[in-house]
């Protein structure tokens, strides 16, 4: 499912060129505020898409362009993308930030930190049970990690 025209492009380059945007509690208000944390429909292993309920609820969420601003602005600084945000897939996200004009940065690692060799896996594809056993943590620390990272 291609979401991208559902996009406005202006706001969301209002968006994310001003941080107190995305600094504010907007996930208090998103359509997806209510699911548990602990089996995220938005971070699905490689290959898969979320649930279709899950993205019904970002077309009807009245924050989910402050969702991907939040997502884009990051990512520019980290050099990772994962997971769905504001109904946008890693792909589409790297569309949309190229044709905002936002460049994504790279950035130094440090692997020696579980959350550092979260993100880096996640961008290798690899999936959240392999990145757990791996990281000899559960799949809920993998997701946090992953979060965090993002938020």
């Amino acid at each position: 499912m291609n979401l991208i025209p559902l996009v406005d492009e202006s706001r969301l380059v209002t968006l994310v060129n001003d941080p107190t945007a995305i600094s504010r509690r907007w996930d208090r208000r998103a359509a997806c505020a209510d699911i548990p944390r602990t089996s995220d429909p938005y971070f699905p292993d490689d290959g898969e898409l979320p649930t279709v309920e899950a993205l019904a609820r970002c077309i009807t969420c009245p924050v989910a362009h402050e969702c991907l601003a939040t997502a884009l602005v990051h990512e520019s600084e980290e050099g990772l993308r994962f997971g769905w945000w504001g109904g946008c897939g890693p792909e589409e996200r790297e569309l949309l930030a190229e044709r905002i004009g936002l460049p994504t940065q790279q950035v130094e690692i440090d692997l020696r930190r579980p959350a550092d060799l979260a993100r880096t896996l996640r961008a290798q594809h690899r999936t959240v049970p392999a990145i757990a056993a791996e990281l000899g943590c559960t799949e809920r620390t993998v997701y946090r990690y992953l979060a965090a990272a993002a938020a």
